[in-house]
């Protein structure tokens, strides 16, 4: 019986954890994010990448069950390598570390 009444808070700690996941840390979710976008693009001939001046991983916001990261990129040939042609990316790193909403060719 009192195994019974111990169960439901194991789930319930176990569940608040993975609201949280302390493992992805804002860095690790740039990082994440940064190398995520670079290996989408990596065999594509004048694609996307963050090699442009303030490119990268701008921002990082927890939010449950992982980390969103604001991502800014260039793509093809610039005219100028200014904010103004640069794009940019709202992506979701999970809990697990996985990455979502990553532009892609």
């Amino acid at each position: 019986m009192k195994r019974n009444l111990f169960l439901p808070f194991v789930i319930l700690a176990l569940f608040g954890v993975l609201l949280w996941s302390p493992w992805i840390t804002q860095e690790t979710a740039r990082q994440h994010t940064q190398q995520a976008l670079l290996d989408a693009w990596q065999n594509v001939a004048d694609g996307c990448g963050i090699d442009c001046n303030g490119c990268g991983a701008l921002q990082a916001q927890r939010v449950p069950f992982g980390v969103l990261v604001t991502l800014e990129y260039g793509c093809g040939m610039l005219p100028a390598d200014t904010p103004e042609y640069h794009e940019r990316a709202l992506v979701f790193v999970s809990t697990h570390g996985t990455v979502h909403g990553i532009p892609k060719p």
